[in-house]
């Protein structure tokens, strides 16, 4: 019998993912229920106070939380009272992978430290993503997105050099880190598969925003430069923001002082009938210290912007990608949501959230014959609370003793 892509078992079937985490670490859950592990979402009376955080949508949640806890089931048990905490532990027993994402200090307070949680279950795979680490003097300092964005070295690299940094949008460290996290911790299984023992898993955002910086890192290592906030415009001509008729494009004519796409751009805007354009072959140009020079930047983007101010960039891009150019559309949301290669792949999934269907970003990979992805929307707190309990009963009922 040949199964369709609903019938195949997922990436992660079979394994459980108890996420006890904070907002830095939910995407990582999320990453998980896309793959289709069992992700419980354990969350006091009430639910977790990242449900209400503004903006909300349908009516019933935040727009962040809806995004990271899709496809989740939630379970709600106030662990200070010793029956729930104690429903805990049985729950740990039946999964393979228990998601934190809190210092070492609150997870003591918690009974949930690594050397504790691994003590008491050693064949579960511990990911623990926190600010700055286990371990370290700052393993127990506060840190919020921007705080971690600062102390990971991004805002450094962000804005315009003479004004302040621009923060990045969105709960960006705990993507960063939740990409970072799950790839760790999905090696880490792939080890408990075949040595039936867990591990602990230590994720530090800051250092996981640090190994995002670009070539930042690279750049002091070999030539020894601390890169600083450039700006949005360009450092050699050929190259940066540049507007067109409805918003703006990304140009690589040149890096580092090389000229790469240089021929085939002037030969653009010469097939165009661009006024001057054909000033781009003089011998010039090919001189690293005009191409970087504030003049030669500036006749560039007037010849540049002149051809391109009559052209959208969806044209541009189509025209720029046919000639071999590294060009690429400045997108909108609205773009996004219309861009006919995400459309056609599917990436967006339509999920109902309250009162509203939204469209949902799809996971970042493929798996032919799979349907991997948000299979539902978030749930409301404790939805499944009696049938995860039910289930832990049954299996309790089930490994006991026969007299």
């Amino acid at each position: 019998m040949t199964m369709t892509a609903h019938q195949c078992p997922t990436p992660l079937d079979g394994v459980r993912v108890i996420d006890l985490s904070t907002r830095l670490g939910a995407y990582a859950g999320r990453l998980f229920a896309d793959l289709g592990a069992d992700v419980i979402r354990v969350e006091p009376p009430g639910g977790v106070p990242e449900r209400t955080v503004p903006p909300l949508v349908g009516g019933v949640t935040s727009l962040s939380f809806a995004f990271t806890e899709a496809g989740k089931r939630s379970v709600v048990l106030d662990l200070d009272d010793p029956v729930d905490a104690a429903r805990l532990e049985d729950l740990l027993g039946t999964a393979q992978m228990l998601l934190t994402s809190e210092g070492p200090g609150r997870l003591r307070e918690l009974v949930l430290h690594p050397d504790d949680v691994t003590a008491r279950h050693p064949r579960l795979v511990h990911l623990s993503i926190s600010p700055f680490g286990l371990t370290g003097p700052w393993a127990d300092r506060p840190a919020g997105d921007l705080t971690l964005l600062a102390a990971g070295g991004l805002l450094t690299l962000a804005g315009d050099p003479d004004l302040a940094p621009v923060r990045a949008w969105g709960e960006q460290t705990s993507v960063i880190a939740g990409v970072h996290g799950a790839a760790a911790a999905l090696m880490a299984l792939l080890a408990l598969e075949d040595t039936e023992r867990g591990q602990v898993v230590d994720v530090s955002a800051q250092e996981a925003i640090a190994h995002s910086l670009e070539n930042a890192v690279q750049y002091f290592d070999l030539e020894g430069v601390v890169r600083h906030r450039a700006g949005a415009g360009p450092a050699e001509a050929g190259t940066g923001l540049f507007a067109c008729a409805d918003g703006w494009i990304y140009l690589v004519g040149g890096l580092g002082g090389l000229p790469l796409a240089w021929e085939a751009i002037s030969q653009w805007l010469e097939d165009n009938g661009v006024e001057d354009a054909e000033q781009l072959r003089e011998p010039r140009w090919r001189e690293r210290d005009w191409r970087r020079g504030e003049q030669g930047i500036a006749v560039f983007r007037t010849l540049f912007e002149r051809f391109a101010a009559q052209r959208t960039k969806q044209e541009l891009y189509e025209d720029g990608q046919r000639r071999g150019i590294s060009i690429a559309p400045v997108s909108t949301p609205h773009d996004l949501l219309s861009n006919p290669q995400l459309t056609e792949r599917g990436f967006f999934r339509k999920l109902a959230v309250g009162d509203r269907t939204l469209a949902f970003p799809g996971p970042p990979y493929r798996f032919a014959g799979l349907d991997v992805g948000p299979g539902e929307a978030p749930a409301e707190p404790g939805r499944h609370t009696e049938a995860v309990l039910n289930s832990l009963s049954a299996s309790a009922a089930a490994q006991a003793p026969k007299e």
